[in-house]
């Protein structure tokens, strides 16, 4: 709770007790209360004993401890059933993550998507301050319906965000192109549908950035930092025909951007999913703000191609205007019409549908995702977070849907035609004996075609995290891959001489694209050695 006011003690007029009080509590100040965290179970497969609740904090503030006062250990799973009443109180967390696991064992922060247990979790930060936050997530997966309230001291809701069940999601995302192929089973029972960030089962949006081809686009960008507070920028640029642009602008103050920044459509087409290479800065949010413009279905839709009418309220200051959020109705309610090819990202349209959750790392723009958790003590009014485990059907539902129909439309009917029999192109991936990384690129191995090869897609992951990606298209029958390092695989191949990976090579050759499933995995493990 705040401590009162020096000005509210009259020291001389009390008695010598009342004297020693009020002097402790000038010397030593309240403690900030915590925050509670009640977890609740209304799971009907699984008891409290068999639901797991891991808290941990990857780095930085950690205080965290039952009812009784007893510590949490961070990143160590315990039964629910023994944390009394499923209460927790937590005085800070940095960046943390409240695990929910069924079955006989729970899991920590390490753990692999392929992991037999399912597994999902909610996010927060407790500093506490006025902007701290809650969230459901389902950037890498789902696989189980949650829900988040946010309590007064009375015990009255303030804020919620909610999942639909698991059963209703689950069934949703098999609809979609992809998304049966990225189901993680454990038997018969599925426990996880896996995003694009770790499944290249879904199509890629490269046919709706071609469609851009002369299209010209007008972006609207903001950044703020102690350094380059209130700055604005002005971009824009011609699609070409395959789908690559230059955007050329100005900061407002001038020199916080380049003023030309080129995106070649093998580097745009696979960032749309990944939205890697948005450094944080007046650059990377003018990058961010056209790849969530692909993402949401906004590009060539309903609103038209000036950034600044896919928000109600623009901002604006002395240099500029821009959009705090794009806020306009996303994904199908977009589009003025459904196109030949998918016009967003549907994996996302359908969490934007059917939850409360980020369904990439864009989501926050268009739809409220988070609770805030300003507690008392930073002046608000938040004193406990619920976190409630749903059961996997029922009817619950996000305080706020949307409409995902932003697919594939039928394509206009064509004259029959005999069936013709073509040879299906061999493909092969020769990986290089040990793979070799300098400062910013990572050379894997070529890729060898008994015909034109097309278009060739490389991940390089160690666990769950991207070291680097490539997408290219080539006339050619054979094709070295080198590949670009993301910024988590800078910074992991600078801290080890060698490092397990694994490498995914997809290869759709001319004429199969359109065929299901005629990508072809390959993957092979071998170590990366690091450039001294």
């Amino acid at each position: 709770m705040p401590t009162r006011s020096r000005s509210n003690r009259v020291l001389s007029l009390a008695p010598l007790c009342a004297t020693i009080v009020a002097l402790a509590a000038l010397l030593f100040p309240a403690a900030a209360s915590a925050l509670d965290v009640e977890i609740v179970n209304q799971s009907t497969k699984y008891g409290d004993e068999e639901v797991w609740v891991t808290v941990a904090s990857p780095s930085g503030a950690y205080d965290v401890k039952n009812e009784k006062g007893e510590a949490l250990a961070n990143d160590v799973p315990k039964k629910l059933s023994d944390i009394p009443n499923g209460m927790l109180t937590i005085e800070a967390i940095n960046s943390g993550r409240i695990y929910i696991a069924y079955g006989k064992e729970g899991v920590d922060e390490h753990v692999p998507f392929e992991s037999p247990i399912r597994f999902d979790w909610a996010e927060l930060t407790v500093t506490p301050a006025s902007g701290d936050k809650a969230n459901l997530t389902a950037v890498d997966q789902f696989a189980i319906g949650m829900r988040l309230d946010t309590l007064d001291s009375e015990g009255d809701t303030i804020e919620t965000v909610s999942d639909a069940n698991s059963d209703t999601v689950f069934d949703a995302l098999q609809q979609i192109p992809g998304g049966s192929d990225a189901v993680v089973r454990n038997g018969s029972e599925i426990i996880r549908v896996l995003s694009p960030l770790h499944s290249t089962a879904y199509p890629d949006l490269g046919e709706y950035v071609r469609s851009m081809s002369g299209k010209t686009i007008v972006l609207h960008s903001y950044f703020s930092s102690t350094e380059h507070p209130e700055v604005t920028s002005e971009y824009s640029g011609t699609f070409a025909s395959d789908g690559s642009i230059t955007l050329t602008g100005k900061s407002h103050p001038e020199g916080n951007a380049p003023e030309t920044i080129a995106v070649p459509a093998g580097e745009l087409i696979p960032r749309i999913y990944t939205a890697s290479g948005t450094p944080n800065n007046l650059e990377g949010e003018i990058l961010h703000d056209l790849f969530v413009g692909f993402s949401a279905g906004f590009w060539n839709g309903k609103y038209g191609n000036d950034a600044l009418s896919f928000c109600t309220t623009p901002k604006s200051n002395a240099f500029g205007q821009w959009c705090e959020g794009f806020n306009q109705p996303a994904f199908g309610d977009a589009r003025a019409s459904l196109s030949p090819f998918p016009t967003c990202e549907q994996y996302a349209a359908v969490i934007n549908q059917l939850t409360n959750s980020y369904g990439n790392p864009y989501s926050d723009a268009s739809k409220r995702v988070t609770v805030g958790l300003d507690q008392p003590v930073s002046g608000g009014s938040v004193k406990t977070l619920k976190l409630t485990v749903l059961p996997d059907s029922g009817s619950s539902g996000p305080q706020e849907g949307g409409n995902p129909n932003c697919g594939a439309g039928a394509p206009a009917p064509t004259p029959a035609a005999a069936p013709v029999s073509k040879p299906r192109t061999k493909v092969r991936f020769i990986p290089l004996h040990r793979a070799w990384a300098g400062k910013r690129l990572v050379k894997v191995g070529r890729v060898q075609c008994s015909a034109t090869c097309g278009r060739v897609w490389a991940v390089l992951r160690h666990g769950h995290k991207m070291l680097a990606h490539r997408f290219f298209e080539t006339d050619a029958h054979r094709r070295g891959i080198v590949m670009k390092l993301t910024p988590v695989g800078k910074r992991m191949i600078a801290h080890h001489r060698r490092l397990k990976a694994q490498i995914n090579v997809f290869v759709t050759p001319p004429g199969q694209a359109k065929r299901h499933l005629h990508r072809k995995l390959f993957a092979v493990k071998h170590r990366l050695k690091h450039e001294r």
